[in-house]
């Protein structure tokens, strides 16, 4: 987890705050909580980037066992394990989902279940990097459901989603709104990396 650095909100995770910040007070995100296991920068930034953009494929596995390393209790109490999901457009230009190889690190059989499927992207969205925390939320608006299929296993369910990076919170809050929509009894997020300490 990221090192202790003072107090840190309870939901978003942003620090300066002994309980809640005032944008979790004011308008609290569908998401219940965030948890990610360092910060985006220095050495693991650059190999965030590589991974997801270069196509450097086989730095997957070492990250994937970073986030897998994370304690029990940011995973295992919950029932689904839903990676953020691509559009297939995106799917298929950038080769695989990094959301999902990350997910894969979780060690499996002592837990929740790996839901690849649970989410899906309803519309192809524009990238979110370079976009201002407004623009990162109505790009995103939308832009997710909960595949059919999942439906029912949704309802009552406790999720942990998954992500590479938790930047303003955008597409992770599309996601918890979609999975409360159908019933989630709680949605935790889990990141490999968290930007910046006010960019939450």
């Amino acid at each position: 987890m990221l090192p202790p650095g003072g107090p840190a909100c309870q939901i978003c995770g942003k620090p300066g705050a002994a309980w809640r910040c005032p944008s979790c007070q004011g308008d609290p995100p569908p998401f219940d909580a965030v948890r990610s296991l360092a910060r985006h920068q220095g050495p693991l930034a650059g190999l965030v980037r590589s991974f997801k953009y270069q196509r450097r494929y086989w730095l997957g596995a070492g990250l994937a066992r970073r986030m897998g390393a994370a304690p029990r209790s940011c995973w295992a109490t919950a029932d689904l394990i839903a990676p953020v999901p691509l559009h297939p457009r995106r799917l298929v230009s950038r080769g695989f989902n990094q959301a999902l190889e990350l997910a894969k690190g979780l060690p499996a059989g002592q837990g929740p279940e790996l839901a690849p499927g649970l989410l899906r992207r309803l519309r192809h969205t524009r990238p979110q990097v370079g976009l201002a925390p407004q623009e990162r939320r109505s790009n995103v608006a939308g832009a997710f459901g909960v595949d059919p299929a999942w439906q029912g296993r949704v309802s009552g369910a406790w999720v942990l989603l998954v992500d590479d990076v938790f930047t303003t919170g955008a597409t992770a809050a599309e996601c918890a709104r979609a999975l409360k929509k159908h019933g989630a009894a709680r949605v935790e997020v889990l990141t490999l990396a968290r930007a910046g300490g006010d960019e939450a």
